[in-house]
């Protein structure tokens, strides 16, 4: 049950990395044609923006952190979760999971990004 589930969230995770490369390459090209000053009058005018984007910075490092955690114990393989009373653990359907909103947390702070430096 949870193999199928895994490698679809995998598969979506991947499409989104794709998306993800997609906004950077965006973001560059939107980066080069702005003015500075600009930018960083629009950022210290928002304070939201800046803790925004601090606290996702936040967010996601914990996420990889947890899921390194995870891979570290050995519970993000399937092995533990097969072998063990024909119970099974979930565990990398969560590892898989936490990286996918990872990705997704990192790639609406991207688009925020562009968002603020359009003219």
């Amino acid at each position: 049950m949870y193999d199928n589930l895994t490698t679809f969230i995998s598969g979506i995770t991947v499409i989104f990395g794709i998306f993800g490369l997609y906004l950077f390459l965006k973001f560059l090209s939107v980066w080069k044609n702005t003015d500075h000053e600009i930018i960083k009058a629009r950022i210290s005018r928002s304070d939201r923006f800046l803790m925004k984007n601090i606290l996702v910075i936040f967010i996601v490092g914990l996420l990889i952190v947890y899921h390194n955690f995870m891979e570290f114990l050995g519970l993000g393989y399937p092995d533990f979760y097969y072998g063990y009373l024909s119970v099974r653990y979930p565990t990398r359907l969560i590892a898989v999971t936490e990286l996918l909103l990872a990705l997704l947390i990192t790639e609406w702070m991207m688009y925020q990004w562009i968002e603020i430096t359009r003219k």
